[in-house]
């Protein structure tokens, strides 16, 4: 089958798998993560309305609830990833960092690429380089959230 011809599939398949693997990541930690990365979810989806707004991407393929235009990344890679990510270097920022830097990479270059060549997606008033900061940057607001949610969660319980 070519994917080409199936975008749709390739963003519920995207959705499907992500979440499929977070059973694996145990309830505590999901429990434990779980808020910045609502946190954060809520963070894209404005984002999105923003850049909707301003057109520094235009999203040709989505699933439903077509509120969100970028629902099936929000849902699916970016919880899942984000809960992950969390889960196996929060507390080791220079880790945690690391690894946003290749994974965002990842997203950013050759990933992008192949969404755009299935006609999901295509940056237009952004390049590849601010696309890149601007995960960064959420990275790092979403570390930051962590942090202050754990101090406060500990301070909560004396």
């Amino acid at each position: 089958m070519q994917l080409k011809k199936h975008p749709i599939l390739v963003l519920w398949t995207m959705v499907f798998v992500s979440l499929l693997t977070l059973p694996f990541l145990g309830r505590e930690h999901i429990k434990r993560f779980l808020p910045a990365t609502i946190f954060m979810s809520i963070v894209i989806a404005l984002e999105s309305i923003l850049a909707e707004k301003l057109k520094w991407w235009k999203i040709y393929k989505k699933i439903p609830p077509y509120f969100v235009n970028e629902f099936a990344f929000i849902v699916g890679p970016f919880f899942a990833g984000s809960l992950w990510i969390l889960r196996l270097t929060y507390g080791r920022f220079g880790l945690y960092f690391l690894l946003n830097l290749v994974v965002d990479a990842l997203f950013v270059y050759p990933f992008y690429f192949w969404f755009r060549n299935l006609g999901i997606f295509a940056l237009k008033k952004m390049n590849n380089i601010q696309l890149y900061l601007l995960f960064l940057i959420k990275a790092l607001l979403m570390y930051g959230f962590q942090s202050l949610w754990e101090k406060k969660i500990k301070n909560g319980s004396h």
